[in-house]
């Protein structure tokens, strides 16, 4: 989201350097997520996985070459971390060091089954941070022309534009088509970021605009342990195109998007089960807002803590007004790291959630599937980790909308995430017809 704009326009330009970097400071997004990784030992870490069935002959040794291709190109995949005596660095590692496992499950009774474990197991995997591997490669063999690919990478190292860069890039040097050299390596925008982060009226906004601002606090199943677990299971639900129809002009009618109506939707679920009114719910932006990041790999992502303003009595179409003038308002300052923004705030230490936000809320609009050159399709893998307690993903398609709620399983049980998924996607449909249903009903417990 946003304007992009080159780097020059922006401040020192990032150096471009004769020779890779050997070692780089941890960008301002990457210190945030070192924190959140290292303040929950034991746990999975956060994965960003790559998983797609190809369904078509292929030349292994072509492929397996055109993956450590990728990771030549990229400086991110090439990255570990080592600890020193100012806290952690980014160590690059020279070219040709990626290889993909191969595996074959052709004989089993179920290969498909076989290769969703196989895929699950790495997406599930322990990643170690202090200097050990943080990119893995699978190519696991169902049949004769039928394979799943799955890649691997810690968060640290990339977010969800760089997975769609790299599915882009396998498939041109796949098939031998020339690919130019990437604009800047993640190592050295880390460099530029670092020596030109400063303090300024967004960072001040920020601070006064979350100050004070309280945990969700949501009937929970279980008893919150003193320290987050990370244990996930998902609840997938689908509106049909005619849902998503009226959805769209319900948003166009209030001059919102389909992101704010879907925010506000959770948003009210959210607040008629917690009774509160007053609350954030963090979302992600692809931080790319530099010309020269688009076809970079890193991680660039950045959250935003969106205030749900619920006094008053709101009904629902005026609590959408109110998120609308949020969204409007955070986005003009993504530009800030979420790291930063919490530094700002500084709010109460509590290793039992994840500070200023406990959901998180996002609306993919790209298209599911391979890219140009293989016949690939998205293959299922089990709920991820997550960090936070519970994390809404919408896609939408053509066909209609995809919902999918992940949650902390330490804190809830199946049946009342699959009544959270289900409340949301009934108000979605409810919405265009009755705007003016109040937030709260009658005699709601809220403050």
């Amino acid at each position: 989201m946003g304007v992009q704009t080159p780097l020059d326009e922006v401040g020192s330009a990032v150096p471009r350097r004769p020779a890779p970097a050997a070692t780089a400071p941890l960008s301002l997004l990457q210190r945030r997520m070192w924190h959140l990784c290292t303040a929950y030992p034991g746990t999975a870490s956060p994965i960003v996985v790559i998983a797609n069935r190809i369904t078509e002959p292929l030349d292994v040794p072509a492929f397996t070459a055109a993956v450590r291709a990728l990771a030549d190109r990229h400086d991110a995949l090439r990255t570990t971390f080592a600890l020193g005596p100012d806290g952690p660095r980014q160590v690059i590692a020279a070219p040709g060091g990626l290889e993909t496992e191969l595996l074959d499950v052709s004989e089993r009774p179920d290969p498909a089954a076989s290769a969703r474990d196989l895929v699950s197991e790495l997406a599930g995997a322990l990643l170690d941070l202090n200097g050990g591997t943080l990119v893995r490669s699978r190519l696991v063999r169902l049949g004769a022309d039928d394979h799943v690919w799955c890649l691997a990478v810690h968060h640290l190292l990339a977010d969800g534009e760089s997975a769609m860069v790299l599915e882009r890039e396998l498939t041109a040097l796949y098939r031998g088509q020339p690919l130019p050299a990437p604009p800047i390596g993640y190592a050295d925008f880390a460099a530029w970021q670092c020596a030109n982060a400063d303090s300024d009226a967004d960072l001040r906004w920020w601070a006064e605009h979350l100050g004070g601002v309280p945990p969700l606090d949501l009937p929970l199943d279980l008893p919150r342990p003193p320290v987050k677990t990370t244990r996930a299971d998902r609840v997938d639900l689908r509106l049909d195109a005619v849902d998503a129809a009226a959805l769209d002009a319900f948003a166009r009618a209030h001059r919102a998007t389909p992101f704010m109506v879907l925010l506000t939707a959770l948003v009210t679920v959210l607040a008629r089960r917690s009774g509160q009114a007053d609350f954030c719910v963090g979302t992600p932006v692809a931080g790319r807002l530099l010309e020269e990041t688009e076809e970079a790999v890193g991680l660039f992502s950045n959250m935003i803590a969106l205030r749900a303003d619920l006094s008053g009595e709101p009904g629902v179409g005026e609590l959408l007004s109110r998120l609308r003038t949020e969204v409007i308002s955070g986005l003009a300052r993504q530009g800030v790291p979420f790291g930063q923004v919490i530094a700002a705030v500084d709010p109460p230490e509590d290793r039992s959630r994840t500070q200023l936000f406990q959901v998180i809320f996002s609306l993919h609009t790209q298209t599911a599937g391979g890219a140009p050159g293989l016949s690939w399709q998205p293959f299922g893998q089990a709920a991820p980790q997550i960090l936070h307690d519970l994390v809404l993903d919408a896609w939408r398609g053509p066909d209609g909308l995809d919902l999918t709620l992940r949650y902390d399983t330490g804190l809830f049980t199946a049946d009342t995430a699959a009544g959270l998924a289900a409340e949301i996607a009934e108000l979605v449909r409810a919405m265009p017809a009755d705007a003016a249903q109040p937030v709260f009903g009658a005699g709601a417990r809220h403050g």
